[in-house]
């Protein structure tokens, strides 16, 4: 990274993005060539958690989410604030400060836990990663951006007041009153001086051998969980000139590290869990316990607080410790997130998300604005996708399809499953008692479904390769096959399907609706191509239209297509004239847009780590 950025222009640069992003929190309406977002539901990725009274703030990918502690064993969700990002939380007074990624840094009120309002929001050169808070200045990681120090004196008008750009990437922060000591990745340990808060002034520097991702502090000795290097341990006394004291090897991939009083926690990826150490003699910690607490382990961040650990697990959840055995700490208390969010459907007032590990979750989302989690099964492995008909919903895995039974969506209650010899099933379509079935590895299966308590297979097609969408109209069942392109199987036989086309198409094709004589193939980073199928022994392109990122799915209403683009979000298409679809809005979401489907006038899209609803 170059030391000669020119901090003027990157300052009035600042000033102009967080003007339009705090106008706009939300990411904006259709009128403005964008979806509008209306609520979100079933956060995961966890990154941080500060506890204060009897409250936590939460930062999660998605945003900010406040839990009430006031039983310890129970804790309770009761308020989201959607950012769109969030990897860190810290607490100045009535605010608090998320670093919330490509967003910036924002600035919440939250003199009333149970209604957190967005007072302002500072854009970052680089994804906000971290926060310290020293008097009414932030200090924020930013990444490949460097430290950014934000004046939040006026919570609706902060300011950019100085930048360093840091030869690393700014990971984390740690804030000992004048000295800022900067977790900088592949650059190691940074320590800067901030007296200043106009002017950061780098004094001195440890490179380390892993990746700096977190820094804490116990009087003169730093701390720093150092990726694959471990857990560094800094003699700081003389800050110019920073000295490696130990360096010991951590469970995992060291994350996060933690000090209160004489202990220490690092948080570790990789199923590393967390681990607590000794620090009463500073220079040398030993080790206490190592402790797995959870299916993943992912301990993204662990904060110690006297004798209660908090571990923040980016793909399971928070769980509160008791540590006053640091030898042997016990789960007291614990909020479990869904892993993932894959695929979701809906029916009635309720949407049916699936995850990895996450079981079929029932979401009421009669209010957009306020999606409420009322139910869910118990976890399986190997989701694929899911979608709803009469009072079931079907989902698919790696073995079976599974039919359960949602006359009362707060108790889904699973029936026999249907299991498969050959193939990996994955794209259903349920019309009455008939469902059509793709399985990757095989190609296409017909089913009955007229005894629900009995499914069976009632005939198939073989075909190469991995078959992800799938449609019926009339008497066709039209597949998207990413090896080999659009096919026509004749369905009037369901003993006996016969393929009628194959008709190769540019890109992956992934995801498929259709419509009258014209079929909408969702095909990677081809983006949107629109098929001819008036003749479906001889379909042919009409038009396509481009993506940013990888197109997965699709779904019509109206004159409108909506496409999910991976990382890029959720698009919507002009398809008046079909044969050149044009790009209307578009919503960038948190996570990676999987799948998508409409409710109404709502868009319901399975973002990997949130359910979000858009119109």
């Amino acid at each position: 990274m170059s030391t000669t950025k020119a901090v003027p222009r990157f300052l009035l640069a600042l000033g102009l993005v967080a003007a339009a992003a705090a106008a706009d929190p939300t990411g904006g309406g259709e009128e403005a060539g964008r979806l509008a977002f209306l609520g979100s539901a079933l956060w995961t990725k966890a990154h941080d958690i500060e506890v204060r009274g009897g409250f936590a703030y939460c930062a999660f990918l998605d945003g900010l989410k406040v839990l009430d502690l006031a039983d310890p064993g129970r804790p309770k969700p009761i308020a989201d604030l959607h950012l769109g990002g969030g990897f860190a939380v810290a607490l100045a007074g009535d605010l608090a400060l998320v670093a919330a990624g490509e967003r910036g840094l924002a600035v919440i009120d939250v003199a009333d836990p149970k209604a957190p309002v967005l007072k302002g929001l500072v854009a970052t050169p680089g994804p906000a990663r971290d926060v310290a808070v020293g008097g009414a200045v932030a200090f924020v990681a930013a990444g490949t951006g460097g430290v950014v120090a934000v004046d939040f004196s006026q919570p609706s008008a902060p300011k950019t007041v100085g930048a360093w750009d840091s030869p690393g990437q700014a990971n984390g922060l740690a804030l000992d009153g004048r000295t800022l000591f900067v977790a900088d990745g592949g650059a190691g340990l940074a320590v800067v001086d901030v007296s200043e808060p106009s002017g950061p002034r780098p004094v001195g520097a440890l490179d380390t051998d892993g990746t700096a991702e977190s820094v804490a502090l116990a009087g003169a000795w730093a701390y720093v969980a150092d990726g694959t290097g471990g857990l560094k341990v800094v003699d700081a006394t003389e800050p110019a000139a920073p000295k490696l004291a130990a360096s010991l090897v951590t469970s995992g991939y060291a994350r996060s590290v933690s000090v209160s009083g004489r202990r220490l926690g690092v948080g570790c990826l990789y199923d590393g869990g967390y681990q607590i150490f000794d620090i009463s003699a500073p220079g040398a910690p030993a080790l206490l316990s190592t402790n797995k607490y959870t299916m993943y382990n992912e301990g993204w961040r662990v904060v110690l607080e006297g004798d209660r650990a908090v571990v923040v697990d980016c793909f399971s959840g928070i769980f509160f410790v008791d540590i006053a055995d640091a030898a042997e700490p016990k789960v007291t208390a614990s909020l479990p997130t869904p892993s993932t969010v894959v695929a979701v459907c809906g029916r009635g007032r309720y949407a049916y998300a699936v995850g990895e590990l996450s079981g079929v979750m029932a979401v009421d989302v009669s209010d957009p604005a306020r999606p409420a989690p009322a139910g869910v099964t118990s976890a399986f492995r190997g989701v694929q996708g899911i979608t709803a008909a009469g009072d079931r919903v079907y989902v698919t895995d790696r073995w079976s399809v599974r039919v359960f039974d949602v006359t009362d969506p707060a108790k889904p209650r699973p029936g026999k499953a249907l299991t498969f010899k050959e193939g990996i099933p994955r794209a259903l379509v349920v019309r009455g008692g008939a469902g059509y079935l793709t399985a990757d590895n095989f190609g296409f299966y017909t089913l009955d479904f007229t005894d629900p308590a009995l499914p069976k297979i009632a005939g198939s097609v073989r075909m190469p390769g991995f078959t992800y969408g799938l449609a019926v109209s009339g008497d066709i069942a039209y597949l998207a096959n990413s090896d080999t392109g659009l096919h026509a199987i004749d369905v009037r036989k369901p003993e006996a399907p016969a393929e009628i086309a194959a008709f190769k198409l540019a890109g992956e094709p992934t995801g498929l609706a259709v419509r009258g004589s014209l079929a909408f193939v969702a095909s990677g980073p081809e983006g949107l191509i629109v098929v001819d199928i008036a003749r479906p022994e001889a379909p042919k392109v009409l038009g396509t239209a481009g993506v940013d990122d990888f197109a997965g799915a699709v779904a019509l209403d109206g004159e409108f297509a909506y496409v999910a683009d991976g990382l890029a979000g959720v698009k919507k298409f002009d398809i008046s004239a079909p044969a050149s679809p044009k790009l209307v809005a578009s919503y960038d979401t948190p996570g990676e847009a999987q799948g998508l489907c409409l409710l109404g006038e709502t868009i319901l899209v399975a973002d990997t780590y949130s359910l979000i609803l858009l119109r």
